[in-house]
């Protein structure tokens, strides 16, 4: 028995792999895009619990989000936890083809791939199954061949609308020993670290991209108003009379006064003296 337990502890060494998604970013990456979201500094580690937390006590089973599957609801990244603040990080149109940025901090092989759920309240893997999320050339898996910084195209699923959808992010690792099905063993086969992420976006027609700025749906009556006065601030922007700088009528220019003295007329008169004689 012991030796058994050996061979398998041997199988299962797990080496630490990190990743995150910057774009759209994820709940627990948002902070980094200048959210107004609590700040998750191990948003890179959200490795469902652990390995061991994963597959030993939870079955291989992981929170939709990255959370360890065993967490009391609402899970920290999962909406109305923490992290999930139903916040919309990017607007898209119907099967657009729109770019991702991964970040690997610690590269161990592996793959990731996406999938959605175009209801933000389900907390159930089957809703994100149904729409996996294909790469612009094809497939659904990218595997990346190092760790860094990832800028990969991928087209939404044909069909989908929603004014609220959830993307979600797997990457699993691959540098875990273990059996690989046709009776040998080797690195990458067998159960793996996985890692997650959620994103929260919104399909729809004639939408406008707002990776640039934060966008959140409005939970209370302050919200609304706030965001009422805004748009009736740029209304009166918009619709307001251009003002004209007034100016003074320039006083009118005086004539040059003539300062010569009028010249007496000395000459003799042309005209012929009359004498009168008495």
């Amino acid at each position: 028995m012991l030796n058994i337990l050996f061979i398998f502890s041997l199988m299962v060494v797990s080496v630490v792999g990190h990743g995150r998604v910057l774009q759209p970013p994820s709940r627990a990456s948002m902070w980094r895009s200048g959210f107004p979201t609590p700040h998750n500094y191990d948003d890179d580690g959200l490795n469902c619990g652990g390995f061991y937390r994963q597959y030993a006590i939870n079955k291989g089973k992981c929170g939709i989000c990255g959370d360890a599957y065993d967490m009391k609801p609402p899970k920290s990244h999962e909406l109305g936890g923490k992290y999930g603040q139903g916040i919309i990080v990017s607007n898209f149109e119907p099967e657009q083809i729109f770019t991702v940025t991964v970040e690997i901090t610690a590269y161990h092989r592996g793959y990731w791939y996406f999938k959605i759920c175009p209801n933000p309240k389900s907390n159930r893997q089957s809703c994100f199954d149904k729409y996996p999320v294909e790469l612009a050339t094809g497939g659904i898996n990218f595997y990346p061949p190092k760790g860094g910084v990832y800028n990969v195209k991928y087209r939404l699923p044909k069909g989908l609308v929603c004014d609220h959808c959830v993307l979600q992010w797997r990457y699993v690792a691959g540098n875990n020993w273990g059996f690989c099905g046709n009776g040998t063993s080797g690195l990458g086969c067998g159960n793996q670290e996985t890692f997650g992420a959620c994103s929260d976006i919104s399909i729809s027609e004639n939408s406008i991209d707002t990776d640039a700025r934060p966008v959140k749906f409005a939970t209370a009556s302050n919200d609304i108003s706030e965001d009422l006065n805004r748009i009736l601030n740029l209304l009166r922007k918009v619709t307001a009379k251009p003002k004209y700088k007034k100016t003074k009528p320039k006083p009118n220019q005086k004539k040059k006064r003539n300062h010569r003295k009028p010249r007496h007329d000395t000459r003799p008169s042309k005209r012929k003296k009359e004498w009168m004689f008495i």
